[in-house]
This record gives C-alpha cells, sequence and structure tokens, in this order.
C-alpha cells in the first residue's frame, strides 16, 4: 500500500475517536455550564434562607422561646403542644417564609415545604417533667436523698403525738424552721442541678407516713434541633 493510501486509512480510523473526543468534551461543558448555572442560583437564594433559618433556630432556642426552660433547653411538654400556628404566632420569620422545625428528625412544624432550602442545625436538651411521690422510712438518720433532680418538692409532715418536726434543712440549708413544731404541708425549692438531701431535726419518732414528699423530677436528653427554610 502506498505512503498516501496509509495516511488516508489512518485518518478515517481516527475519525470515530475523534467524534468520541468531541462529544465527551460537548458532554462535560454542558455539566459544567449546568453546575456554574446551579451555583449562581443557589448563591443568589441561600444567603436569604440561611439568614431565615438562622433567625429561627436562635429564637426557638433563646430564654424568652416558648419552647424553653432556660436557653439552649427545651421543655418536652411544650413541644408536644407546638404547631404550625403557634410557630407563626410566635416567630413572625416564619409566617412570611416556608420554614420547618425538627427534632432528631422527627417533624414538630412547619409553614411549608422547605426541602430543597438551607437548614441549620442546633445541639440542645430537651427537659422531661415528671411528679414523685415518696413515702420514706427515715431511721435514726432522718434523712433522705431524692432520686432525681427537680425544681421544687411539696412536704407533707403528720409527726405522731409527743413528737415536734422544727427543722427540715435541703442539703445543708435551712428550708423550714418553727419551734413550735412544723406540720401540714409546704413547699421549698429544690436545685435543678443536683438532687437534693432532706433532713429532719425532731423531738421523737417519726414512723412511716410521718413524712410525704410530692416533686417534680428532672430528666434531660440531648438532641439536634434543625430548623430549614426555603424552597
Amino acid at each position: 500500500m502506498s505512503r498516501i493510501g496509509r495516511d488516508r486509512d489512518r485518518a478515517q480510523t481516527g475519525l470515530p475517536a475523534l467524534a468520541v473526543a468531541l462529544l465527551v468534551l460537548t458532554m462535560v461543558t454542558g455539566l459544567g455550564l449546568a453546575m456554574a448555572d446551579g451555583a449562581i442560583r443557589s448563591a443568589e437564594r441561600d444567603p436569604g434562607e440561611r439568614r431565615v433559618a438562622t433567625s429561627l433556630a436562635a429564637g426557638l432556642v433563646a430564654p424568652e422561646s416558648p419552647l424553653t426552660e432556660r436557653a439552649n433547653v427545651l421543655n418536652e411538654s411544650r413541644l408536644a403542644d407546638f404547631d404550625a400556628t403557634r410557630l407563626r404566632g410566635a416567630f413572625p420569620v416564619a409566617a412570611a417564609n416556608a420554614v420547618s422545625v425538627a427534632l432528631d428528625g422527627q417533624p414538630i412544624a412547619s409553614t411549608g415545604d422547605p426541602s430543597r432550602g438551607t437548614t441549620i442545625r442546633r445541639l440542645v436538651l430537651v427537659e422531661e417533667r415528671t411528679t414523685e411521690r415518696l413515702t420514706p422510712a427515715l431511721g435514726w438518720q432522718r434523712r433522705v436523698t431524692l432520686p432525681r433532680r427537680g425544681y421544687s418538692a411539696t412536704l407533707t409532715l403528720s409527726p405522731p403525738p409527743g413528737t415536734n418536726v422544727t427543722t427540715v434543712s435541703a442539703s445543708g440549708r435551712v428550708a423550714l424552721h418553727e419551734d413550735d413544731g412544723l406540720t401540714g404541708s409546704y413547699e421549698i425549692p429544690l436545685s435543678r442541678y443536683e438532687t437534693t438531701t432532706l433532713r429532719f431535726v425532731a423531738s421523737g419518732p417519726l414512723p412511716p407516713g410521718s413524712v410525704e414528699i410530692e416533686y417534680d423530677a428532672i430528666e434531660t436528653d440531648k438532641a439536634t434541633l434543625a430548623v430549614s427554610a426555603g424552597g
């Protein structure tokens, strides 16, 4: 075969490869342009969505939020009652935008479908309160440690005849005192940061039933609050 024929064959053989290369280049260029366009659109949209999501997340965990006991501590019972109406009423930004609020992936409230928007996540504590009751056997030490933390306790003192309860202390701090004797029901504050030990000073025996304690126990768990905005 002549040299010219060989060159012609090589050129014809290379044509399919060139066509494939041009096709790949065209696809990559188109994909790159589409991604760039999406990035531009996202950049135009994200700042506003992020501001909405960030401000709403900050408001939900603030001390004055209708959901919190204190900053970053959510009340479980208030979460159960929270819905879109309360969300719009408490946070005007939620009324003007499509937002949703979820806790550990479970929906709490939403005012639209921001699934394609921006999400802000905050680590929080969820506080649960339960009412606990004790009728302690005080023994000779006349003290009892509450099994769980609480905000306050109601003591009902019914000492037997001949016994006066003159002082009740809570973790070393005098909570109640009466020289003539304490009887009836009294409310005392507790520390929410640690369990409380109650000690009773009495002039005689305190058999079972002399002291009844009712207190609001506290339990907290970590959770992730997710706030989404946009659409």
